[in-house]
Formats: structure tokens, C-alpha cells, sequence
């Protein structure tokens, strides 16, 4: 079997407010799945619109809820702003006014945060600025590759929205990132799960913790699920990267929850008959 090197986690889109509400109570939900599962990840990523109203309260809760649990599993929190998040504030509050673009040597794998928002509208953008920028990070290798997260992803959605909303121009983005080593594109924005590619880079558009919208809904219809979300493992090896939606739901409904031998051991019996 083989074992990752490292893995990353992603918790995008929870949308927090300033008042208390369901938005941290499903946060709590998905923090405590990754305690419960024992997993030591690299890095924990926040993909963008950690707050709905960007009110410095809301971005209080979510440092007092990850910060603890990253300290706990000796991950780094990199966290990077999405459209609901208010830039001057987030940064001051979430990052103690480090810089909204920056990069960040995980275990020699190079996590780039990058912002694409744009003051006032939803839809993102990369001005020439942040590529060149970008092109000057990604001008040396990093040992063990490069993951670039940020909010707005660069390639097209299932649902009607998000093509209004989503990155302008990402073959601009797309010209950068082209011969570089970056490995894996990781981002947020879509409430819904979607793998593509940006010039042959595999793009992984993760899971909403906040509500997720129906990528087939009745004609002419737009339509969100309030309790479905999820987060995202990625798995980084040697030469290969694995995404896998981790699905939250406040009351699930177990189909089993036995231990693993038990549940394995008529395939331990046919692995022992295959080694003779």
C-alpha cells in the first residue's frame, strides 16, 4: 500500500459572521473530524471567504477554532482572502499584517497564497503585478514541488453562477504557471466539487464548509443544500497528488462504524492465500 509523503488539508468557504451561529458550529464540525481521525497533515489551508461579512469578530472565531488545532498537529494555518472577506482586515486579523501573497516552505513543498479578489465584486482577477510576482516565486524550484492555493478558481464550473463570478483571464495565470513546478492548484469560491486542469496542472475546486450549490438543479433553477459541505484531504507523493472530498454532515447516518480488522479481515485471508 502506498503512503502519501505528506497531506495538506482544506477547509474552504465557511462564512462566518459576527454574530455566533450555524456557520461555526459546522467550522467546529469539520476541526473536530480531522482530531477524531488522527491524521497529522503538513498544512492546514484556508481557501477564502472565512468570513461572510468580513467583521473583525468573525475572523477572532476563526483564529480562537484552527489556530489551537494547528499548534496541536504542528501544522502551519496559511490562510488566504475570498470575495465575502474584507482584504485590510482579514489580513490584519488572520495573517498580523504579513502580506495577502506569500509563500510558505512546508516540509520542502512551497505553498503559494494568492489573492485574486477584487474590492467590491465577487468575480476575481490577477493584475499584472501579482503575476509578475508570481513569476519571480516560481523562478527557482522548490525541493518538493509547489501547490498554488487561492480563492477564485481558474477553471470553468458546472452551474451558472460562477461563470459570472469566477477568475477573469486565467490563461494569464495559465502562461505563468506553464513549465514551472507547481504540482497541484487548489481553491475554493464554488460550493461544489470540481477536478480540471490549467495548462495540463491538475486544479481542484473544493468543498464549501457554508452551504453547497446543486450542480444540476431543475431547469432554470439555482439551488444550494444547506447541509452538505465538506473539506478536502490532499495527499502529495513522490510523484503524484490526490485529492479526496471528506463530506461533513451535522447527523449522518452511519451505514457501519466497526473497527478496521474487522471489516478487512476477509481480504487479509485472500492476501495470505496470495502470498501462499
Amino acid at each position: 500500500m502506498r503512503t502519501p509523503d505528506r497531506t495538506l488539508l482544506q477547509l474552504s468557504d465557511p462564512h462566518v459572521t459576527a454574530e455566533e451561529g450555524a456557520a461555526d458550529e459546522r467550522l467546529a464540525l469539520a476541526l473536530e473530524t480531522v482530531r477524531a481521525s488522527g491524521i497529522r497533515p503538513a498544512a492546514i489551508l484556508l481557501t477564502g471567504d472565512l468570513s461572510d461579512d468580513g467583521s473583525s469578530e468573525s475572523y477572532a472565531r476563526v483564529r480562537a477554532a484552527v489556530d489551537p488545532l494547528g499548534a496541536e498537529l504542528g501544522a502551519p494555518v496559511i490562510a488566504i482572502p475570498g470575495n465575502h472577506d474584507e482584504a485590510e482586515v482579514f489580513r490584519e486579523a488572520m495573517l498580523d499584517g504579513a502580506p495577502l501573497h506569500r509563500a510558505v516552505d512546508v516540509d520542502g513543498v512551497r505553498i503559494v497564497a494568492l489573492d485574486t479578489t477584487v474590492p467590491g465584486r465577487a468575480h476575481g482577477e490577477l493584475g499584472a503585478g501579482q503575476l509578475e510576482w508570481l513569476t519571480d516565486v516560481l523562478a527557482r524550484k522548490a525541493k518538493h514541488g509547489t501547490v498554488l492555493a487561492m480563492h477564485h478558481p481558474p477553471i470553468p464550473t458546472a452551474h451558472p453562477l460562477l461563470s459570472r463570478i469566477g477568475l477573469r483571464d486565467p490563461s494569464r495565470l495559465g502562461d505563468v504557471l506553464r513549465g514551472r513546478d507547481v504540482r497541484f492548484v487548489v481553491c475554493g469560491h464554488a460550493h461544489a466539487v470540481a477536478a480540471g486542469t490549467l495548462t495540463g496542472i491538475p486544479v481542484w475546486s473544493g468543498p464549501a464548509l457554508h452551504v453547497t450549490l446543486d450542480p444540476l438543479p431543475g431547469e432554470g433553477r439555482l439551488r444550494a443544500w444547506a447541509d452538505i459541505g465538506g473539506m478536502t484531504r490532499i495527499d502529495l507523493f513522490r510523484d503524484d497528488v490526490v485529492a479526496t472530498l471528506v463530506p461533513l454532515a451535522s447527523a449522518p447516518t452511519a451505514a457501519y462504524d466497526d473497527p478496521i480488522a474487522e471489516r478487512t479481515a476477509w481480504l487479509d485471508e485472500h492476501e495470505a492465500a496470495d502470498r501462499g
